[in-house]
């Protein structure tokens, strides 16, 4: 891969910084190698531009260690986005036919299915109960293949919280066919069919007849937000986070006593590459009479769940090692509730959290406090 002056040099530095970075790396927590660590991939993508080494299968298997939480970026002084660098040496290893067969299995379902688990794509949303309603705002919800199919809690309690707010909510499903965003293939380098999914969304964005497209998904936040119009693929309507959507009404969401603490996780690309942190903490606090507790890491300094750019799809027991640590960290603010606000990171720390500790996607927080003034977790 041929690099620019200025990004070669980029490369270069990091490649010989002294890698304070790699203490909050989480690959590095999860591996105790210096190979998975920003500095590591910074040095095979260096020896590969002056011609001392290739990048053989170690190397590939390297690259693909990477989380592109973008957590190093956050220390580094010179401010070396070493995420994005790897992400595009991904993109022509995918070009190369050298990407790890676990991610063809990936792309392979997602170009088939139109989501990454290879279930029916007429499945997708047809389980969603949507009120016909003539008055409101009118907003799309884009689901997101993880709410529509592993977290559907998370789908159904926006759909009931949105309506029950006096939102008139249209999903896709008939002529409204909303595709896979994308964002499990352009962070893992394959870009072509993650083109081939943003051009059928955005035509069928485009095309509907509402005032402003929501997600829950920080994923699809930010493909639609940002990857897409950086390949010329613009929507006609805003794109706004359930997040933000749910602060700016916050005066009229209802308010709870929470049983125990809440804690906040904060999504790396709705944290870090997207930069919104207040807003599903303003609505925590809320919703619970200013019941938050933060943990010790957390807005820029979060730790990553562990579950995204691929790492769970080829390394499931070093993603998990990684959201168990987040897990405990969560636990050691003295909270019972830990919160998030993406079904990716839901779906990982879920899966970790054990039985002293209930964790809730953000509409799943405000529906609970909507439907009771005194809510108990376990």
């Amino acid at each position: 891969m041929t690099f620019d002056e200025t990004l070669a040099e980029q490369i270069r530095m990091c490649a010989a910084c002294p890698k304070m970075c790699r203490h909050v790396c989480p690959t590095f927590f999860a591996w105790r190698s210096d190979s998975p660590t920003p500095h590591g991939r910074a040095l095979l993508i260096h020896q590969s531009i002056i011609g001392t080494r290739e990048i053989d299968e170690r190397g590939i298997e390297v690259l693909f260690q990477c989380l592109e939480c973008s957590h190093c970026l956050t220390w580094c002084k010179p401010e070396i986005d070493i995420a994005t660098i790897v992400e595009e040496q991904r993109r022509v290893l995918v070009a190369e036919e050298r990407r790890p067969k676990g991610l063809d299995e990936m792309a392979l379902a997602i170009k088939q299915y139109h989501n990454p688990y290879s279930e029916p794509h007429a499945s997708r949303n047809n389980w969603l109960s949507i009120k016909k309603k003539k008055e409101g705002k009118s907003l799309f919800y884009f689901t997101g293949c993880t709410a529509a199919y592993r977290e559907q809690e998370i789908a159904s309690s926006t759909v009931e919280l949105l309506e029950s707010l006096g939102y008139r909510i249209s999903i896709g499903n008939g002529s409204s066919d909303e595709w896979c965003c994308g964002s499990p293939l352009f962070r893992t380098g394959d870009i072509e069919l993650g083109l081939e999914q943003a051009r059928h969304n955005t035509q069928m964005l485009n095309e509907l007849d509402v005032e402003a497209i929501v997600v829950t998904c920080p994923g699809c936040f930010r493909v639609l937000s940002k990857d897409y119009p950086e390949h010329g693929l613009v929507l006609n309507k805003p794109v706004r986070h359930i997040s933000e959507l749910l602060d700016e009404i916050k005066d009229h969401l209802p308010a709870a006593d929470f049983e125990g603490k809440i804690t906040y996780h904060d999504p790396c690309h709705l944290g870090r590459h997207s930069n919104i942190y207040d807003a599903p903490r303003n609505v925590i606090k809320q919703v619970s009479h200013s019941n938050l507790t933060e943990m010790e890491r957390t807005r820029d300094n979060a730790m990553c769940c562990g579950n995204g750019a691929g790492l769970r799809t080829l390394f499931p027991e070093h993603a998990k090692k990684i959201g168990m640590e987040r897990v405990q960290q969560a636990k050691q603010s003295g909270a019972s509730i830990l919160v998030t606000s993406c079904p990716f990171c839901k779906n990982m720390l879920q899966s970790q959290s054990g039985n002293d500790l209930t964790v809730l996607d953000l509409p799943e927080l405000v529906l609970q406090a909507k439907r009771s003034r005194k809510v108990k977790t376990h």
